[in-house]
C-alpha cells in the first residue's frame, strides 16, 4: 500500500471491531499508524511497570530496583528496621555511628539519638547551631529581666535594697526545695518584682536563726516608704522624745531622725 493511502482506504482493512475506532481515526496513513507504534514500544521500553494491590514483596523490590537503577537518585524508604533502612540513611548524609557527627561540645545523648533517628551530620550541626543561639539569647534575655528589676527595686527600697534582696534570698533558702528554686530559676518569676518583694516579706519574718545570713548592720534598713511612715508616725506623737527638746532621748532620737531622712531620700545622700 502506497504512501498515497488515504485514512478511509487502510481503515478498510480492518475488522469492524477496529474500523470505527475514534483514535485510529485520527491516523491519517499507514506510515504515521507506524511511527506511533514504534514511539509507544520505545516508551514501553523505558517504563517500569508499577506492581498491583496483589503483587508479592518480591514484584515490589524487583520493581524498586529497576527504579533506582533508571533514577539513581531516588531513595525508597524502607519498611523495617533493616540494612536497606541503614543505606539510606548513610546516603542521607548519616554517619556510621554517633562519633562520626563533626560538632563540638554536643550532647552525646542526643548524638545517639540523632544517629539512632538517622539525623545528618549537617542537620545535627543545625539544630546545635540553633540550641546555641537560643540559649544565648535566653542568658541574654535572663540578664535584662534580672537588670531591670534589680534596677526598679533599687530606685523603690533605696538604702534598705541589700537587706531586703538578703532577705528574700533567705525566704527562698528556707522554704524552697533544690526542685522549686529551679523553678523559680527557669520560669523566671527568680527575676519578677513582685515575687522578689512577696519573698522579702516572708524573709522579713524569720527568726534570727533563720534570717542569720543577713547582715546585722542593714538588718533594719528601711525602704523610702516605710522609712516616710516612721517619721510621719514620729512627727504624729507629741510625747516623742524627737518632738520634746529638753528629754533626755531628744538628741539621740534626733540621730536617729537623720538616719530615716536618709533612708526615706537616698538619691539626696
Amino acid at each position: 500500500m502506497s504512501e498515497e493511502t488515504t485514512t478511509e482506504s487502510w481503515h478498510s482493512g480492518l475488522s469492524d471491531e477496529y474500523r470505527g475506532n475514534e483514535s485510529l481515526s485520527q491516523i491519517p496513513d499507514l506510515n504515521t499508524l507506524a511511527k506511533s507504534y514504534l514511539d509507544a514500544q520505545q516508551y514501553a521500553g523505558g517504563s517500569i511497570r508499577i506492581p498491583g494491590e496483589d503483587a508479592s514483596t518480591d514484584d515490589w523490590a524487583a520493581s524498586n530496583a529497576k527504579l533506582t537503577d533508571k533514577v539513581p537518585s531516588l531513595l525508597n524508604l524502607p519498611s523495617d528496621e533493616s540494612e536497606a533502612r541503614d543505606a539510606m540513611y548513610a546516603r542521607l548524609g548519616r554517619p556510621d555511628t554517633k562519633d562520626g557527627y563533626k560538632v563540638e561540645g554536643a550532647d552525646p545523648d542526643f548524638l545517639e539519638w540523632a544517629h539512632e533517628n538517622g539525623l545528618s551530620n549537617a542537620q545535627v550541626k543545625a539544630w546545635q547551631e540553633n540550641t546555641q543561639t537560643q540559649t544565648k539569647q535566653d542568658d541574654e534575655d535572663s540578664d535584662a529581666e534580672m537588670q531591670a528589676a534589680n534596677d526598679l527595686l533599687k530606685k523603690e527600697w533605696g538604702h534598705a535594697y541589700d537587706t531586703k534582696l538578703a532577705q528574700a534570698k533567705n525566704a527562698v533558702m528556707a522554704y524552697a526545695d533544690s526542685e522549686t528554686q529551679q523553678f523559680l530559676l527557669d520560669s523566671g518569676l527568680a527575676n519578677n518584682p513582685g515575687m522578689i518583694r512577696l519573698m522579702a516579706g516572708i524573709g522579713a519574718t524569720l527568726t534570727e536563726e533563720q534570717s542569720a545570713g543577713i547582715e546585722s548592720s542593714t538588718r533594719f534598713t528601711l525602704s523610702p516608704t516605710e522609712a516616710m511612715d516612721r517619721i510621719g508616725e514620729v512627727r504624729r506623737n507629741s510625747e516623742h522624745p524627737y518632738n520634746i527638746a529638753n528629754h533626755p532621748q531628744h538628741r539621740a532620737e534626733l540621730e536617729k531622725m537623720e538616719r530615716l531622712y536618709s533612708q526615706a531620700y537616698p538619691e539626696e545622700v
